[in-house]
């Protein structure tokens, strides 16, 4: 996951200006590495992993992984300015002089060590590291919109979460930066523990523990291991944000002495969602409560788990002093990420229901019900593609997905992938179900199954596309 994450990284722009001095000593202390250059006194201007974007006076890492190498653009980096290089092999026969060379065991640490001592100058920031098996970016924008009612905030965008992204993400820093909300992403022991070493967070939250990543983790057991990493060394000066409508973590939360503020959406906690109902297509409606206070709040989504994120986001809010009127309005201003529930009016009057960002066992039993319960004699259609990195329990997850759907009031049930044949197979007992091999076919399918009225969820992993079903349904002009 690493690997393809740099990968991607160093075939686009991935620069991070820096705002405060980072010289020639802070890149030595931070990395611990042997200078293998002159010593000379030097400012940089930013850090860039990708040689083709360097400009004038940046630190260019090497970045080494699997299947790419950052030392063969170290002489493009520096024929295009860069002042200085971190770098695991002397790959140079000569080095221009002028310029720093750092040497270190392991670039991609280096960048994480750098980050952390850049972050660490910020000492009045307060940082919000956001984990968990689904749900982790809606909720970090949530949490963004949240605080941003009292503070400046930073966040990171698109994948920046991981070991590469979170670093990147830190050198944006400013002093007039009050919160920096993280999202941490993994799919292997270790990320959570490494990431939160980074960025070093007061305040944590793990939305939930899923079936997301269990093919690297072992089981679900794993999951929640891997997730606990983020809290493992809270102490008495940290808060959790605890989700206590899930029971692993609530286990996690058992198991630290650090301060907790919990929610729920069905039982007593310090933030409750009461009252919830559902507006059409188009909203959910809730009365939040905090202690003995209570406002309405509508949020521009019909996912009831999002009503559940929008109540970690109202903890979040909480544990940094807002008031409820604060936290209210940055969750009914917030407009929810492309592709999560997101509703399309089809030029064919029936409408489409794109949750194509992303897909889990559990994400996709969410999304199913949405769809089956609403209230509307039109059918109900779901377009769903493989879910991916399930390792040896995939083949069992989609049939049971099949059979979850079997139960539920779908109509049509189309299919996309290997996998989801397994999601047909299972639902076939009830549901009018069939397989495909292209988007393509998935759309004229839907073309002559769809009338006005009707609704279409298309869902699947990020890596089975499924929003070119839509882009056949409405062609971009």
């Amino acid at each position: 996951m690493i690997e393809r994450c740099a990968e991607r990284l160093l075939r686009r722009p991935d620069i991070a200006p820096i705002k405060k001095v980072m010289d020639t000593n802070f890149v030595l202390n931070s990395t611990k590495g042997k200078l293998i250059s002159e010593n000379f006194d030097y400012e940089f201007s930013g850090i860039s992993t990708d040689s083709r974007t360097i400009v004038e006076s940046q630190l260019f890492v090497a970045l080494k992984g699997e299947n790419y190498d950052g030392h063969k653009f170290i002489c493009d980096a520096i024929d295009r300015g860069a002042a200085g290089v971190i770098l695991e092999d002397v790959c140079l026969k000569s080095k221009p002089r002028g310029k720093l060379y750092v040497k270190v065991d392991s670039t991609l640490d280096s960048l994480g060590d750098l980050a952390k001592s850049f972050r660490e100058s910020f000492e009045n920031l307060r940082v919000i590291a956001i984990t968990g098996s689904n749900g982790k970016t809606t909720t970090k924008e949530m949490v963004s919109a949240v605080i941003g009612q009292k503070y400046d905030v930073l966040k990171n965008t698109g994948n920046f979460n991981n070991l590469i992204g979170l670093p990147l993400t830190l050198f944006n820093l400013e002093d007039k930066n009050e919160v920096a909300v993280l999202e941490l992403g993994m799919n292997r022991f270790g990320e959570i523990r490494r990431l939160a070493e980074i960025c070093s967070p007061q305040i944590g939250v793990i939305t939930n523990i899923g079936k997301a990543h269990i093919g690297n983790l072992g089981g679900i057991d794993g999951v929640k291991k891997a997730k606990s990493e983020l809290v493992e060394k809270f102490g008495a000066e940290q808060t959790f944000i605890v989700n206590k409508d899930d029971a692993m973590i609530l286990d996690i939360a058992a198991n630290t002495g650090c301060k907790k503020i919990t929610y729920s959406l069905h039982g007593d906690a310090d933030v409750r969602a009461l009252n919830i109902e559902r507006d059409g297509l188009s909203s959910r409606l809730f009365t939040l409560a905090i202690g003995s206070k209570k406002r309405s709040v509508r949020l521009n989504n019909i996912g009831l788990h999002n009503v559940s994120n929008a109540l970690c986001a109202s903890a979040c809010g909480v544990a940094m002093g807002l008031a409820l009127d604060e936290i209210a309005s940055g969750l009914e201003k917030f407009e929810f990420p492309s592709m999560r529930l997101e509703i399309i009016d089809s030029a064919h009057g029936f409408k489409i229901i794109n949750d194509c960002y992303n897909a889990s066992p559990d994400s996709m039993k969410n999304a199913i019900d949405e769809l089956s319960e609403l209230k509307s004699e039109f059918k109900k259609i779901a377009v769903l593609g493989d879910m991916l990195e399930l390792g040896k329990d995939a083949e069992k997850e989609h049939e049971l997905l099949g059979e979850y759907i079997a139960k539920s009031n779908i109509d049509y049930l189309f299919t996309y992938g290997d996998l989801g044949k397994l999601i047909a197979k299972g639902a076939k007992r009830s549901v009018n179900a069939s397989c495909y091999h292209d988007h393509k076919s998935i759309a004229d399918q839907i073309m002559q199954v769809a009338k006005k009225g009707d609704v279409v969820l298309i869902k699947g992993s990020r890596e089975m596309k499924m929003e070119k079903v839509i882009k056949f349904i409405e062609p971009q002009e």
